[in-house]
């Protein structure tokens, strides 16, 4: 258990040093979409050397199943992908990532369905971890329905494509969890990247673009790396739990990088905003805790 802990506090940790890049990239090109489709090439490459390693190891399941689930984690996947986009158009960025912890709830709900049970420890810990991320930056004003639907859209195709990659994780025959994500990420991000060559059509390849998206790349797709491991070894709810913690690290990421001087863009924050900050902190580390305690 511990080790699927430490692989999701891992994937935070490169999921937020992706946040930097990301935001480096969007200041100069002003177009999150343009970032989206480069850095989907770049993490293909990475995902044909992850493929290339993995088959070293052991042959990867030629069940009709895994190559099925591969395909729905790369539709639910772009279809959550452009809804969070379609969300953007009138929402802002910080409300919108938000928003997104929503989806842990729309991830217990189709489980839940789909006829797994949680304990009443471990609804009080979604819940208290869904309220910690959607309030974590959450501006309290009102929603336009078409950005609900958006939401919605999001929120649900996202936690299907991690269901997806947790059934994919468990039918590898690899001994080590991580050699097993090595081969999964692999045939994922290399699917991935085949579709979104059309986007080329509109964001023609430019050597200076492509490269400027190469450190946001390599990033989130390490993030994944650990992430694909954790949601193997602890499943894709607690997985999810230890993801939403990036929350937490983002904040204080960011305190360290005004400290430095290195996000000097950043809007000023008041004392009640670091407050309701503080407040949702405590809310995420007490969920975490008590879903731990719940497995044990």
């Amino acid at each position: 258990m511990f080790s699927g802990i430490a692989a999701g506090i891992l994937s935070v940790l490169f999921m937020c040093g992706s946040y930097i890049f990301s935001r480096s990239y969007i200041r100069k090109y002003s177009d999150p979409v343009k970032l989206s489709v480069f850095s989907q090439l770049v993490m293909m490459a990475g995902g044909l050397v992850m493929l290339a390693v993995s088959l070293i190891f052991f042959s990867l399941p030629r069940d009709l199943r895994f190559f099925l689930l591969a395909a729905g984690q790369v539709v639910t996947f772009l279809i959550g992908q452009t809804s969070f986009f379609m969300m953007l158009k009138h929402v802002e960025a910080t409300r919108a990532s938000s928003l997104l912890g929503l989806k842990l709830l729309a991830l217990v709900v189709i489980t839940t369905v789909c006829g797994e049970k949680l304990s009443m420890m471990q609804w009080i810990a979604v819940l208290l971890c869904t309220t910690a991320a959607v309030g974590m930056n959450f501006s309290g004003s009102r929603i336009r329905w078409s950005s609900f639907f958006w939401l919605l859209s999001a929120v649900f195709f996202y936690a299907l494509c991690d269901i997806c990659i947790t059934k994919m994780m468990r039918m590898m025959p690899g001994d080590s969890m991580l050699v097993n994500a090595f081969g999964v990420l692999g045939v994922s991000y290399t699917a991935l990247g085949f579709a979104v060559l059309p986007g080329l059509f509109k964001y023609p390849l430019k050597k200076g673009e492509l490269g400027d998206s190469v450190p946001y790349g390599i990033f989130y797709f390490v993030s994944m790396l650990f992430l694909y491991t954790s949601f193997g070894l602890i499943g894709v709810v607690f997985g999810s739990i230890i993801q939403a913690g990036r929350g937490i690290f983002s904040i204080l990421l960011g305190i360290v990088l005004l400290r430095a001087g290195v996000e000097k863009n950043e809007p000023d924050v008041s004392g009640k905003i670091w407050l309701r900050r503080s407040v949702m902190a405590i809310l995420m580390l007490s969920a975490m805790i008590l879903y731990t305690l719940s497995v044990r």
